[in-house]
C-alpha cells in the first residue's frame, strides 16, 4: 500500500483495489492537489474547508456513501473504515482507521489533545499514524510526541506542520525538526513524497518516517 502526502493533512492510500483521499485540502492552504483519484474521501472537520475539498478530488463512483464524514463503521471496495470522535478544540474532529491491503492507517485529522479510552484503543489498532505535530492551534510537537506514545504505532508520519523543504509555502507553524526532537528521532530531512509499506515493512520498533509535501 502507497501512502503519498500532498501537504496540510491531505494524503492518499492507495492499495491494489481502491485509493482514499483523506482530508483533501484547497489551494489556500498554499499546497496543490493536482485532482488525485479516489473510490473514497474521508473528511475529520466537515466545517472545516481546510480539510474537505472534495472538489479537488476525482472521485471514482460519485455516490454519497463514498464521501465519509460521520463517526461510524463502513466497508467499501473491500477497505475498511472506522470513524471514531476525537478531540477538536470546540469542534467536531473524527479519526478514521483505514484498513486497506492489510495494513491499518489511522489519520488523526486536527486532533487537538488526547483521545478518550474508547477511542484510543481504536487508535492502538493502527501500523501507521498521521499525525498533527506543528502546533500553531494544531497539536504541538510536545503534545503530538505524547501522544504517539499512547497509540504507540510501529510508524508515525507527521503531518499539518511547516514543510522545511518548501521555501513558497510559509504555514506559520513549527517545523518538522521541532516535533523530531522531541520525539528522539533523526532530524534528517525527508527525501521522498510516498512510502510504500508492506506487512514485512513495517518497522519492529517506533519509526517516524516523514514525507516531503507533494503538492508543494
Amino acid at each position: 500500500m502507497d501512502i503519498a502526502w500532498y501537504g496540510h493533512a491531505a494524503f492518499r492510500l492507495r492499495g491494489r483495489e481502491a485509493a482514499v483521499v483523506m482530508d483533501p485540502c484547497p489551494p489556500e492552504t498554499g499546497f496543490r492537489l493536482n485532482k488525485p483519484s479516489a473510490d473514497i474521501i474521508t473528511i475529520s472537520r466537515p466545517r472545516d474547508a481546510s480539510h474537505r475539498w472534495t472538489d479537488g478530488v476525482t472521485l471514482e463512483a460519485a455516490a454519497a456513501q463514498r464521501t465519509l464524514d460521520a463517526p461510524g463503521e463502513y466497508e467499501i471496495k473491500r477497505v475498511l473504515a472506522t470513524g471514531v470522535r476525537t478531540p477538536g478544540g470546540g469542534s467536531r474532529n473524527i479519526a478514521f482507521i483505514v484498513t486497506i491491503d492489510d495494513i491499518i492507517v489511522a489519520h488523526l485529522g486536527d486532533l487537538q489533545g488526547m483521545p478518550e479510552r474508547s477511542a484510543l484503543e481504536e487508535l492502538q489498532r493502527a501500523d501507521v499514524v498521521l499525525l498533527p505535530c506543528g502546533g500553531g492551534g494544531h497539536l504541538s510537537p510536545q503534545a503530538a510526541a505524547s501522544i504517539a506514545g499512547e497509540i504507540g504505532a510501529p510508524l508515525v508520519i507527521p503531518m499539518l506542520y511547516q514543510p522545511e523543504a518548501a521555501e513558497t509555502v510559509q504555514t506559520g507553524l513549527e517545523p518538522l525538526s521541532t516535533f523530531l526532537r522531541e520525539m528522539g528521532a533523526s532530524s534528517e530531512p525527508p527525501s521522498d513524497n510516498h512510502l510504500n509499506v508492506t506487512r514485512s515493512s513495517i518497522p519492529s520498533a517506533p519509526t517516524v518516517a516523514p514525507l516531503l509535501a507533494r503538492g508543494a
